[in-house]
């Protein structure tokens, strides 16, 4: 009893496998060209339900604004063509066919950049057919297509991206698109890939009319929105961004004398320099959407080459040649608390200070010497004497009031050199002030462009 139901079931199987082939042979020897319409009726419609549903973002080409997602495509339509009477096949109601061998809709996306074996760039697919001509094309396709990048608001930017799917040869009057509205269609089924994840997805129908020809065309649009996730240029790009900008304020606060402050200005402005590079490598070479970061980096070379050139104007101040004094505008400017500081010059003119000998510095024998006597009657060498006595005298006058002045010229030129320095480190104080408010300046314009002008 069991062998003869062994045998009784393989017997079914292999009849119903010989009816399956059978059908198959019968369905494709009866078809005909499988560039007609499947309609006995020329002026009727086909109708194709199509949707695609992306899986996985493949790959983002910024740079050349080429997208490539992973997804499956869904299309059915009712081919006359392809019916049968279950009851005459063994009860077969299903088969599998090959795509070549009967007529599909040669939908096209028109964003595609890739060029495929067929016009969705497919693998060699099955269709599923049933007894009343139903076919399903029900496959996985890898496309790459064009998507117009917006880069303003890197690296926190949305970026949209949009596919068209239409027949490319058969008008509506012939064939006609609709979205399969179904459940299957509307889930998001979308895996980020660490850099992009999809924020949502639309679905439009539009009908088109083309000058060339005289039916318009039914295209069904998809507009995805990608989400850049920006957690790893937050951490590579703006924070240390901000900390170069918070370390060039710190060049205004090295001292002149630590030898380091122009070095350390030109070292912020090749590190800024290096992470602008960076930045723009990855993006699109596009002048139509000028980055907020790329002009974030402008502004901070710009102010850093501002800060090289302050440095060394102030370097340049510090050790200025102390026989110069302080110009008076920049004195009367600077110095209004501090009262008189130097002289304008070893000549006298407009001094600002008041020059008074000091009393140790007196010549022992001016103002307060008397006179040597000299005898009205007397020898040649009395006479002599007191003609030596008086050069001598006179030799040291003019050493006490030469050592005066030169006293005087050093005290003088010691001043000028503090006052240059206070200088100096008063110009650092004005740059570093000013450097605070073009970075804030530089911060405002960035918020204002991120939220009003997108």
């Amino acid at each position: 009893m069991t062998l003869f139901n062994f045998l009784a079931a393989l017997m079914h199987n292999t009849s119903h496998v010989s009816a399956s082939k059978q059908l198959a042979a019968d369905l494709i020897s009866n078809y005909g060209l499988t560039g007609v319409r499947p309609r006995i009726s020329h002026s009727d419609v086909v109708k194709v339900d199509v949707y695609f549903k992306p899986f996985i973002l493949s790959a983002f080409d910024e740079q050349n604004q080429k997208l490539s997602v992973s997804g499956t495509i869904y299309m059915s339509w009712v081919d006359e063509f392809l019916t049968w009477k279950p009851e005459d096949y063994n009860g077969v109601d299903v088969i599998s066919l090959r795509h070549e061998d009967i007529w599909i809709p040669d939908v096209t996306n028109y964003e595609r950049l890739d060029v495929g074996s067929s016009a969705i760039n497919v693998f060699e697919p099955y269709l599923v057919v049933n007894s009343t001509g139903f076919v399903i094309f029900f496959l996985q396709s890898d496309m790459t297509v064009y998507c117009r990048l917006d880069m303003s608001e890197f690296p926190f930017d949305k970026q949209v991206c949009r596919m068209r799917f239409s027949s490319f040869s058969y008008g509506n009057d012939q064939v006609v698109l609709s979205y399969a509205n179904t459940s299957s269609s509307n889930e998001n089924s979308f895996n980020s890939n660490g850099v992009w994840s999809l924020e949502s997805f639309s679905v439009q129908e539009v009908e088109i009319l083309y000058k060339c020809c005289p039916h318009p065309y039914v295209e069904i649009h998809y507009e995805f929105i990608l989400a850049r996730i920006g957690n790893f240029y937050i951490f590579s790009i703006w924070i240390p961004c901000g900390l170069l900008s918070v370390l060039e304020l710190t060049v205004f606060l090295v001292h002149p004398n630590s030898g380091e402050k122009v070095s350390l200005s030109v070292t912020n402005v090749l590190a800024f320099i290096l992470f602008q590079q960076i930045v723009v490598e990855s993006m699109p070479r596009s002048g139509e959407d000028s980055p907020i970061i790329v002009a974030y980096f402008a502004a901070m070379i710009a102010i850093s080459c501002g800060s090289v050139l302050a440095s060394a104007l102030v370097l340049r101040v510090y050790h200025q040649n102390p026989m110069k004094p302080v110009p008076s505008f920049l004195r009367s400017f600077l110095f209004k608390q501090n009262g008189p500081v130097s002289l304008t010059n070893n000549l006298g003119e407009d001094s600002s200070l008041i020059i008074t000998p000091r009393v140790d510095e007196k010549p022992k024998d001016v103002g307060n010497q008397q006179a040597t006597r000299i005898p009205v009657h007397g020898t040649a060498e009395h006479v002599r004497n007191g003609k030596e006595e008086t050069a001598k005298n006179g030799r040291h006058r003019h050493q006490s009031i030469r050592s005066f002045y030169r006293n005087v010229s050093k005290g003088t030129m010691e001043q000028n050199a503090v006052d240059w320095k206070r200088l100096a480190m008063t110009l650092d104080k004005f740059f570093f002030i000013a450097a605070i408010v073009a970075m804030f300046l530089t911060l405002v314009y960035c918020m204002l462009r991120m939220v009003y002008f997108k």
